[in-house]
């Protein structure tokens, strides 16, 4: 019986690749390969290659996208993209599948150009009218005085690459001293920097995906750790770190919360599976009285055992087999 060939990339050139292959494995292994032939693309800087789940070498025409499975080259029916970082987060990949008419579970070129860089994001969030902290873009050629960050953004902030995930190269900054070692880690990880003013409040997330034509939210998980931040100790290796889901908010919040993911899932053009991170000051769990800021929004969440979003799909219900399989399902329709 004809399967369609499901392609799910992996890689990147970006220090999240490692991350990325334990997305993609777990995106895969979710796949029912009764209906769909699922198979690994692995992207990097020197080469394209294509594998069966097992680790067999499939040959790949990398222009054309067509893998020869013993048939002959066969052309992906649909894509599934869980690269973190370029070029799958950028637009950049996006833009080929769409050239070759191959559909993808990501939102397009321009989603994913615009909210890969986060001070475009919040600049267009600010824009359209939700709450974001206060920012300044930074670029290395144009570097300005450290006088004029923190008159911008004040103490304590946080310094950032505009163009990374996994919280690498995020410092966070409590005295000027701090500021010219913070701009020199996040410019180690890109050539543009984003300083934010700190927002004091409770780290909320919350999963938003596009299943049978319903743009729904999920569970909201409430990050705690004992770090300055969520970084990456935090969220791959501290052993003290929480994630309560769902978080314990009072109903007010947790309406408020999700319908402002919804929203901004909508307002951006999103598509899939993606996670909107926010900061909810109010402090007293038994009060709805606070202000919710956003902070990012994630369009190619980790999906690895240690991330949020799976166990988010695995609280509410809908689980990660029926939204993968439910994503490639979206694709070959509108493929057809």
């Amino acid at each position: 019986m004809f399967r369609p060939l499901i392609a799910v990339f992996r890689g990147g050139y970006s220090g999240e690749s490692v991350i990325s292959h334990q997305s993609a494995r777990r995106m895969l292994e979710a796949i029912d390969t009764e209906r769909y032939e699922p198979v690994y693309v692995t992207v990097s800087r020197e080469t394209w290659t294509c594998e069966r789940p097992d680790g067999t070498a499939v040959p790949l025409d990398r222009a054309l996208l067509r893998a020869d499975l013993g048939q002959g080259p066969n052309t992906f029916a649909a894509a599934l993209i869980a690269i973190h970082g370029t070029p799958g987060e950028d637009g950049r990949l996006q833009g080929l599948l769409d050239m070759l008419e191959i559909p993808y579970q990501t939102g397009g070129v321009l989603n994913m150009a615009v909210t890969f860089s986060k001070f475009s994001t919040t600049s267009l969030l600010r824009q359209m009218g939700f709450a974001v902290a206060n920012s300044l873009l930074i670029t290395g050629a144009e570097r300005p005085s450290e006088a004029h960050v923190l008159a911008q953004v004040g103490l304590p902030c946080f310094v950032k690459p505009d163009q990374s995930g996994s919280s690498l190269g995020i410092s966070k900054v409590k005295t000027p001293a701090d500021l010219g070692p913070a701009l020199d880690l996040a410019f180690a990880e890109g050539e543009v920097v984003m300083a934010e003013a700190f927002v004091k409040g409770r780290e909320l997330t919350c999963g938003v995906i596009r299943l049978n034509g319903r743009v729904q939210a999920l569970p909201i998980c409430e990050v705690r750790t004992s770090h300055e931040f969520f970084d990456y100790q935090a969220k791959y290796h501290a052993t003290d770190t929480e994630e309560l889901i769902p978080a314990p908010l009072p109903d007010a919040v947790t309406r408020l919360v999700q319908q402002r993911s919804e929203a901004i899932y909508s307002a951006l053009g999103c598509r899939g599976m993606v996670r909107v991170d926010h900061l909810w000051t109010g402090l007293d769990p038994t009060s709805s009285e606070g202000e919710l800021f956003t902070i990012e929004v994630n369009t190619t969440p980790g999906f690895s055992p240690a991330s949020i979003y799976p166990k988010m799909l695995e609280v509410c219900g809908i689980g990660v087999k029926a939204a993968v399989n439910g994503l490639i399902e979206e694709c070959l329709q509108r493929r057809r």
